[in-house]
C-alpha cells in the first residue's frame, strides 16, 4: 500500500574497513531496498570515514552515509529493520527532514549590541 511520499534523511554507520567499490553496492542495496518500500532515493552520499564518540560493538569508527529518502510513512520502520540486517551496517537513523531548515542561523557575534 502506497501512502502519501515524506521525504527522510537516513544516516547509517558502517563497518570501517569498506573500500569505495563496497559503499557503492551498500547504497545501491539502501537504494533498492528504498524502491521495494515504496519510496525513492533523492541523494545519497558517503560523508567518509569518522571516530565514534563510542564504542558500537567491536567499531570505534565508522564509515557515514547519508541519503535522502522519500517514502510512505507506514514503511520506515520496516524499512530500517531490514537495513539493521545488512552485515556491513553497524548503526541506522532515519529523521524526518519535512520542516527542517536547510541551514542553521548564525548566532549573534559578542559585543553586536544596538543599544
Amino acid at each position: 500500500m502506497a501512502g502519501l511520499l515524506r521525504e527522510y534523511d537516513a544516516l547509517l554507520i558502517v563497518d570501517p574497513a569498506l573500500n569505495e567499490e563496497s559503499l557503492a553496492q551498500l547504497k545501491t542495496q539502501v537504494g533498492d531496498l528504498v524502491a521495494k518500500n515504496g519510496g525513492k532515493v533523492q541523494e545519497s552520499t558517503v560523508l567518509g570515514k569518522r571516530r565514534l564518540t563510542f564504542k558500537i560493538g567491536k567499531y570505534s569508527e565508522g564509515n557515514y552515509i547519508q541519503v535522502r529518502i522519500q517514502m510512505p510513512a507506514e514503511t520506515v520502520e520496516p524499512f530500517k529493520r531490514t537495513v539493521n540486517l545488512i552485515e556491513p551496517v553497524v548503526r541506522v537513523m532515519v529523521l524526518t527532514s519535512t520542516g527542517l531548515p536547510q541551514a542553521l542561523p548564525q548566532p549573534a557575534a559578542a559585543g553586536d549590541d544596538e543599544d
